[in-house]
């Protein structure tokens, strides 16, 4: 098994807009562009701290939420966000294994 962090980003439907913009996953203060879906980081053991934002008409950071991962060795965790039902509230952000 990899170590690293899975990472899944989506939307609601509706919004289906989303579909032109790219989300920011900032990982340790690393920014990646990465489309909607699902995103694999393989990392070493460690303490991460992730960030997820997406940008929506001019506002670079929109729906920002952000969480610290800890990866054991041979782990992979999995870090879901959804974006907000409000454009300009936070994220909705869960770590799972």
């Amino acid at each position: 098994m990899k170590t690293g962090i899975q990472i899944r980003t989506g939307f609601f439907p509706l919004a289906w807009f989303l579909f032109f913009v790219t989300p920011t996953i900032e990982i340790n203060g690393v920014r990646y562009k990465k489309s909607w879906g699902e995103s694999f980081f393989e990392l070493p053991p460690g303490e991460y701290h992730v960030r997820i934002s997406f940008p929506y008409f001019g506002k670079a950071e929109c729906g920002a939420n952000e969480v610290n991962v800890l990866v054991s060795e041979g782990q992979s965790k999995r870090v879901t966000y959804n974006m907000p039902p409000w454009m300009l509230s936070k994220g909705i952000i869960r770590i799972s294994h």
